[in-house]
């Protein structure tokens, strides 16, 4: 019980920063691919566009979920496990809600674009290799941009759980992490140094990716949990 209710405070809170995000997502997108010819070129559709400063926008609110909830939350008779279960599901609901939301945008620009003269973009992002417009896009963008999230879950986590040199540590482990990910999906790595290595990069099915990335989710949160689990809390 305590769970949902961290779950949902955390839920309405992110949320509330993300509308806030989405509409200038928005608003620079309209701009951009209303003068600027490279971007018509490109094609790419809203839901294109928001995913890919999303993955930052999720690092970084993956980030403040230690440090802006977890003392208060402490302090107020939350456990830590009720505290990880409630931002585990806050998480996931806000990356579905800001790719379900930039659907539904891109959806009223193509009928828009249907009765006027605006022509806005329709292609997805090179790497998804589907004929679904919008339910893989959608379920495929929000499990990445998850991932994103659980990233600066665990290197935060790293820090306070270790201090600096944990910091150090699960930077690392963050970045590998991501570039795990983006492998998965992209075809390449994160990593500059890895790209000029001769490691060949895999080519996988989309059922193979959507499992792997699954699994991706289930061990970084198992990363968070071990970590969270005996963290030390300063009351303020």
């Amino acid at each position: 019980m305590k769970a949902k209710k961290v779950a949902t405070d955390l839920f309405i809170t992110q949320m509330k920063w993300t509308l806030w995000y989405i509409p200038i997502l928005l608003v620079v997108y309209l701009l951009l691919y209303l003068f600027t010819p490279e971007m018509q070129a490109e094609n790419w559709n809203l839901m294109s566009v928001i995913y890919q400063p999303t993955k930052i926008y999720m690092l970084v609110i993956g980030l403040l979920t230690i440090m802006a909830f977890l003392t208060y939350y402490v302090k107020n008779g939350i456990t830590r496990k009720d505290y990880f279960v409630g931002s585990s599901i806050a998480a996931t609901g806000v990356a579905f809600s800001i790719m379900i939301i930039s659907a539904i945008l891109a959806g009223i620009l193509a009928l828009i674009g249907s009765f006027t003269t605006f022509d806005p973009g329709t292609s997805q992002m090179d790497f998804l290799n589907t004929t679904s417009v919008w339910l893989m896009p959608v379920l495929v963008y929000s499990l990445i941009i998850l991932c994103y999230y659980i990233a600066g879950w665990m290197v935060i986590s790293g820090y306070y759980r270790f201090g600096g040199w944990g910091l150090l540590g699960f930077i690392g482990i963050g970045v590998l992490y991501i570039s795990a990910v983006d492998l998965l999906w992209e075809n390449d790595w994160t990593l500059p140094l890895m790209r000029f290595s001769n490691i060949p990069m895999p080519v996988l099915s989309l059922s193979v990716s959507l499992v792997c990335t699954l699994l991706l989710i289930a061990v970084g949160l198992w990363v968070v949990r071990l970590t969270t689990k005996r963290m030390p809390v300063k009351p303020e």
